[in-house]
Formats: structure tokens, sequence, C-alpha cells
């Protein structure tokens, strides 16, 4: 199921202070909401597709990077006024070895931040009473910037011909000077996503579509015109 709507035109933002570029955060947010809305079936049945894949053991990881950038190239099609198909979420697998390099260095930048975090984690627990508390916010902390330094790798990796590695260190790149609302965007797309865990978790056939198409629509306006020069 496709429709006629036109690409979505980038809007500019207010600015952010401490020279981060500018992001309309809710602007990005009411375009992914008439995208979704505009494509229900395209993109709630492609992610349910994607879903059930990924829930078969052992095969996740190995099939999570070439169906999320399937997934991403639909978005882009859509956002770019172009006609997508659900099928076409299996071509992601044309770049299967790009996907899977991906989502493999992904996963090693996970467990190198997780294993120090673990253990600091692990020493403030035999804090009495406190202890938990700062464990648990240095957690989130940790988390969320880590989750904002690495916000844009598949968007680069799959609507690119970036590499995989070339795309961590874009992203980091670019979150350094733009902290502030990469961060916010973490966190506002992480919660979009997690809202849909009610309801039995049904609403997150709904909701983790229009974070991920939040994050599509962000790399086009966001991270594209203020993507610092390659070096």
């Amino acid at each position: 199921m496709t429709s006629a709507q036109g690409p979505v035109q980038p809007d500019a933002g207010p600015p952010f202070p401490s020279g981060a570029a500018a992001m309309d955060l809710g602007g990005l947010v009411s375009k992914a909401w008439k995208l979704i809305t505009a494509d229900l079936v395209l993109f709630v049945v492609g992610y349910l597709i994607v879903a059930i894949i990924l829930c078969i053991p052992l095969v996740n990881l190995i099939l999570a990077g070439p169906l999320l950038f399937g997934f991403v190239r639909v978005v882009q099609k859509r956002y770019q006024g172009q006609p997508a198909e659900i099928g076409d979420i299996f071509q992601g697998f044309q770049d299967f070895g790009k996907g899977l390099v991906t989502i493999l260095l992904l996963f090693v930048c996970g467990i190198v931040v997780w294993i120090p975090l673990f253990i600091v984690n692990l020493i403030l627990s035999l804090i009495p009473i406190l202890g938990p508390i700062v464990a648990f916010v240095l957690m989130f902390a940790t988390m969320l910037i880590v989750f904002g330094a690495l916000f844009f790798v598949i968007k680069i990796a799959a609507l690119s011909p970036v590499q995989p590695l070339d795309a961590i260190k874009q992203s980091i790149r670019f979150f350094l000077p733009n902290m502030g609302p990469m961060i916010l965007l973490a966190l506002v797309t992480a919660i979009i996503g997690a809202i849909g865990m009610v309801a039995c978790g049904v609403g997150i056939l709904f909701t983790m579509p229009l974070a991920l198409i939040i994050a599509v629509i962000a790399y086009n306006e966001y991270y594209l015109p203020h993507a610092p020069a390659k070096s």
C-alpha cells in the first residue's frame, strides 16, 4: 500500500545553545506522524515482518542489519515521495555483508561500553541506599549518550556509500558538537518506541516504526544539512 504523498520539505528550527545546529524536533515528529499514517499498512506490516524474523534465536544478530537496512530504505523512498512495497524490506539483503558488519560493530561498541559500566555498577551497588540510585542514573545517562552518539550509524550506512566503520566515526563526529539536541532526539525516539510496550506490547508495532521514521527524517533534515566536512 502506497500513497501519493510527496517529499517532506525540511524546516529550520530554533537554534540550540553552545553552537549546536538547529533542530526542529517537533517538526520531525509531526512529519513522521504524517508519513506513517499515510502508509500505515506498509510500515506496520513491514515492521511486523522484521520483528518476527528477529525473534528467531541465533538469527537476529545475523539478519538484523540487512532487515533494518531494508526498512530504512523503504522509509527513505516514501519520504522522497517514491512508491514502496512491503517486499522492498528484503532489498536490504542486497547489501547483506554491509548490514551484517554494521550491526556487529554496533554490538561490539555496546559490549565495550557495557563491561566497565557493569563493573562500576557492581561496586556502587555495595553502597547502601545511595549506591543503587547513583548506579541507575549512571547507567541511564551512559546508555543515552551512547545511543545519541551512534544514532545515525545505520542511516548513514544504509542510505549512503559510507562503509560501516566510517559511519560510526561520522555519527560520533556529528554528535560531539550537537550533543544537547542529539541526546534529546535519542531520548524522545526511545520513549516513543517504548510507549508501545503498553497494551500487551501490541502498540510497539506502531511506535517502533514511528521512532525509526523520525530517525530517517532526522537524518535527512538534521544530519545531512549540518554534517561536518569529510577530512
